[in-house]
């Protein structure tokens, strides 16, 4: 049993079984953490058969969670089906992304395993200290970084994928550099989604003007760019 019996409160029996046979593949040991929870998730970390160090994330089994995985779902052209299968829909959603952002070059946690509900990936941050979130930790070069982040919005825009919910509170400070999580709203970039593209883009100049930012990218010159009109 990979979990701890003080979080044995937090999984339902479903989520138990897909720890155990991901423990049984050798992907995970025993979970510790958490290292980072959301309305829709947890995080631990664990260590798998190599001795690398994990993240686990699993998608809670919680209607009040995933009152938003219809919408998603519809926009993404997936069948809605059970509650469970459209978690699980939302997690291989999440996790195709974010192996295509990796793909891409964009500085993301690398997936290593997908099973019902748990993803396994790359663990980021020094021995067991978790990389800190980037609201949460603000000791970078703000220049540096706006560029990056930008880049990888447009980078992710060419190759047709849309982050969806990219703020602060979705990049991990990594050593001072950027690393962009949470691929769950990722959706394919069409006339119906470029919304969110352009939200992923105000937020981010949002944010880096309060940090001092003064030269910006203007959204359309950021949307043409990503449309090859530039």
């Amino acid at each position: 049993m990979p979990v701890n019996k003080t979080f044995l409160h937090v999984f339902d029996k479903d989520s138990v079984y897909n720890l155990n046979k991901l423990e049984s593949d050798g992907y995970i040991g025993q979970l510790i953490g958490p290292i980072g929870s959301g309305k829709e998730s947890y995080v631990y970390m664990s260590t798998d058969y190599r001795g690398r160090k994990v993240a686990v994330k699993i998608h809670r089994h919680e209607i009040a969670s995933f009152n938003k995985i219809p919408a998603y779902l519809k926009l993404r052209g997936t069948r809605t089906g059970g509650f469970l299968k459209r978690i699980d829909d939302w997690s291989r959603y999440e996790f195709t992304f974010q192996s295509k952002a990796f793909d891409a070059g964009i500085k993301t946690p690398e997936p290593y395993r997908l099973f019902k509900n748990v993803i396994v990936m790359q663990f980021i941050g020094e021995d067991e200290t978790p990389a800190r979130l980037a609201v949460k930790d603000t000791s970078f070069d703000v220049q540096k970084w706006y560029g990056t982040i930008i880049d990888s919005i447009v980078t992710l825009g060419k190759r047709g994928i849309i982050h969806g919910d990219l703020s602060a509170y979705n990049i991990l400070n990594a050593n001072g550099d950027p690393y962009i999580i949470d691929f769950s709203q990722a959706l394919k970039l069409t006339s119906l989604t470029k919304e969110y593209l352009e939200r992923d883009i105000n937020n981010i100049n949002n944010w880096f003007k309060k940090l001092g930012v003064e030269e910006l990218r203007q959204l359309d010159d950021i949307t043409k760019e990503i449309a090859g009109e530039q």
